[in-house]
Formats: C-alpha cells, sequence, structure tokens
C-alpha cells in the first residue's frame, strides 16, 4: 500500500482567548486498504492532535519507535519561520508513520487522516483500556513507583543483556551526536561570519579602488566586487550546510529519543510483568493459609477465585511483555539499518557540497588573476601632474630637511 501524506496551509485559529495554528492533511491512497477506504481525504488539525497521535501509536504499538514531532514551544511560535519549519517537521513525521511496517495500521492514523470534525473528537475522547488499566493500585502501582530502588526484583529474562548493551550503545550514540551536532552549528556559524567578512572585505577595496584613477584602481575594484559575489556564495553554502548536514543531524538527535522511549516502554512492561508475578504469589500465599482451615471455606472460594483472576493477568502481561520485547530488538535493527543509509548519505551529501563550493571559490578568484597580473604597474603615479623621477623625490626631501625651496614648486614638493 501506498499513502502520500503532505502537510499544507497553515492558518491562524482562535479560540476564545487562545490562538494556536492549524495545519491542513492531504492523504492520498494509491492501493486499497482496509484502515483507509478512501482515495483521498482532506482534514483540519492542530499541534496537539499530532500529540494524540503519538500517544496513540505508543499504545497500539508498544515498544515500536514512532518518530518525533517538534517540541511544543511558547515564544514565537507564530512567526513565518516557525510556522513553516514545524509544517515540514509534521509532514515529515506524518511521512514516516506512513511507512512504517507496523504503524501504518493503527486505527489511530486512519482517524487521524480522515475523520471529520465530530468523530475525530470521539475517537480522541475515548478512553483506551489500556489508560483505564494503568489507573489501577494495589501491586502494580507500587512496582512501578518504586521500580528504581527495586531491579533486583523484576523478572529475569534471557534478553536483558541484550537490552542492556542497546540502552548503552544509545546513550553513547546519542552523546556523540550531540558533540558532532554542536561542532556543525560552530561551523555553520563560521560559514555566516566569512560571508560578512568577505562583504566588508570587499566594500573595502571596492572603495580603495575608486580612490586610484590608473589600471590598479580598476583591478582593486574589481577584488572587491569578487569579494562580494563570493560573500553571495558562502551565505548560500552556509544555508545549505544547515539544511543538509546540521538540520538531519539534530532530527537524528530526536529520533534518538524517539528509540529510547519505546526502550522505556519495554521496561514499563518488565515492570507491569514482574507486578504481576508478584501479584500471583501473593495470591498463592493467601489461598495456603487458608486451606484446610474449618470455617474458612467461603474464603478459599474467594481466595481461589483472585488467583485465577491474578494468573490471568501474569498470562496476559506476559504475553503483552514478549511482544513489546520483539517489537523492541525489530525496531532497534530497523533504526541501525536507517541510520546506516540516512547517515552514509548526508555525509556524502556534505562532502560534495564542499567540494562544489570550493571549486566555486577557487574558480572566481582564479578568473580575477589575469585582470590583476595586466596591471601596467610603470603607469601608475602617471595621474599626478608632473611626477618626477626617484632622484628627485630623494633629493627635494633632503632640501625640505635643509630649508632650501625645492624644485618644481613653492612647498618644495615635486610636481604636485
Amino acid at each position: 500500500m501506498s499513502l502520500v501524506v503532505t502537510v499544507t496551509d497553515p492558518a491562524q485559529q482562535n479560540e476564545g482567548m487562545n490562538k494556536f495554528t492549524s495545519y491542513k492533511v492531504n492523504t492520498q491512497v494509491n492501493a486499497t486498504h482496509p484502515n483507509f477506504p478512501f482515495q483521498s481525504s482532506a482534514v483540519v488539525r492542530r499541534y496537539s492532535d499530532f500529540v494524540w497521535l503519538v500517544d496513540q501509536l505508543m499504545k497500539e504499538y508498544a515498544g515500536a519507535v514512532v518518530p518525533p514531532i517538534p517540541e511544543k514551544q511558547a515564544v514565537s511560535r507564530f512567526s513565518p519561520e516557525f510556522v513553516e519549519g514545524r509544517r515540514k517537521m509534521l509532514e515529515q513525521f506524518l511521512v514516516r508513520v506512513c511507512a512504517h511496517p507496523e504503524l501504518v495500521n493503527a486505527r489511530a492514523l486512519s482517524s487521524f487522516l480522515s475523520a471529520d470534525d465530530v468523530a475525530f473528537s470521539v475517537a480522541k475522547n475515548k478512553k483506551s483500556s489500556e489508560g483505564e488499566t494503568q489507573k489501577g493500585g494495589g501491586m502494580m502501582k507500587w512496582f512501578q513507583e518504586t521500580k528504581t530502588s527495586l531491579s533486583k526484583d523484576l523478572v529475569k529474562c534471557d534478553d536483558d543483556e541484550e537490552f542492556a548493551q542497546i540502552n548503552q550503545y544509545m546513550e553513547s550514540l546519542e552523546s556523540q551526536m550531540k558533540v558532532v551536532v554542536k561542532h556543525t552549528q560552530s561551523l555553520v556559524k563560521k560559514g555566516r561570519e566569512t560571508a560578512t567578512g568577505l562583504f566588508e572585505f570587499g566594500l573595502a577595496f571596492t572603495l580603495l579602488g575608486q580612490s586610484e584613477d590608473d589600471d590598479l584602481g580598476g583591478a582593486l575594484t574589481q577584488v572587491g566586487h569578487t569579494a562580494d559575489s563570493l560573500s553571495v556564495l558562502s551565505t548560500t553554502q552556509a544555508e545549505m550546510e544547515c539544511k543538509q548536514f546540521e538540520s538531519p543531524l539534530v532530527d537524528y538527535i530526536r529520533l534518538i529519543g524517539s528509540v529510547k522511549a519505546a526502550l522505556k516502554q519495554r521496561e514499563n512492561k518488565l515492570v507491569s510483568f514482574s507486578a504481576a508475578t508478584a501479584d500471583v504469589a501473593s495470591k498463592k500465599a493467601s489461598l495456603t493459609k487458608v486451606q484446610g482451615v474449618a470455617g474458612k471455606e467461603d474464603k478459599v472460594v474467594s481466595a481461589e477465585a483472585a488467583l485465577a483472576a491474578s494468573e490471568e493477568a501474569l498470562a496476559a502481561s506476559s504475553d503483552d511483555f514478549k511482544v513489546c520485547s520483539s517489537r523492541c530488538l525489530r525496531e532497534v535493527a530497523r533504526f541501525k539499518e536507517e541510520k546506516a543509509v540516512d547517515m552514509r548519505k548526508t555525509v556524502l551529501d556534505y562532502i560534495n557540497l564542499q567540494i562544489e563550493y570550493n571549486k566555486k571559490m577557487e574558480e572566481t578568484w582564479t578568473n580575477l588573476v589575469p585582470q590583476l597580473e595586466g596591471v601596467n604597474v610603470s603607469s601608475v603615479g602617471n595621474g599626478f601632474v608632473g611626477a618626477g623621477n626617484d632622484q628627485d623625490r630623494v633629493r627635494s626631501t633632503s632640501e625640505l630637511k635643509g630649508g632650501a625651496p625645492a624644485p618644481g614648486g613653492d612647498d618644495g614638493l615635486v610636481g604636485v
């Protein structure tokens, strides 16, 4: 199945005293699918709707790497630059979700892409069974509140060591990626500073050239014009570096955060599984206490029913945990494969960008060489009427020191 999704037409809306930006979400379905019984659709959604979709995808497919959405921002959120940047990122989010082998089948996605305002409002307000379960108390709540100090009480699994290595890998990758981004941002900043420096350099040479009225003046003016054009080239280069290199790396830091969120879900499922296991043990102990005790027959029946319910919950929790763990492993493998492809392309794009930029810089400077080499240096100074030779200048200087009038003028300067 192929889905083509775009996010367009951002518009500022008013809701009482609050303002928000709405987006038009357009979907084109190129093949039949039970979750998308339409060929095309266009709905209006806001940022909070995307947040809802992320939450639902994580619930429907626990352990899946749900693509990141842009972070919420309170300052300058209605500026054209911010709105356009958010629009692009929201569109990228939907494209990634639709390309995901599992997330594309989510009921929440179908509702998000096609439901009208009324139906979508109902879908958002509907409480999921998982959300209701998490509100319960007892042993489950106790485990979740104290899991950081009770890791030794968690159920041991065969893949614990593998997940420990994965977590360590993701932490290291995130740390190193942040270092790369930091230095990349520094390079982009220096590129912009170079562009500004070239502009000021060019202006200075242009003014210098205008102060000369010979071949040298024309050449110096051309140096200024060349530096000015290179300033434009450097500005474009800095923007391209930001778009093709810095932005993809920053995006990968957010994607790493999504992977860590999936791993966190697996951890939470393990806590639930451990809590269910402990609950069964507790129910068995309670049953043992009343079994064979005269007058406790009613309590035995009640304890047996409680144990049966607890064992059923344990079986469901065990299955849920296994599904989440398996999905996590698949998702991490998928992430690594896609990262290799994406990083290879990103770095190659950056290298080619540098090659082209330096070629243009070299070509531009090289084209200036013939004009400078063609300057007739022997004519320099002929613009001064009556200019003398070097001996005249030396003699004039010495005569000035002696107080005698210099030839060629009352002020002692030759030819002035």
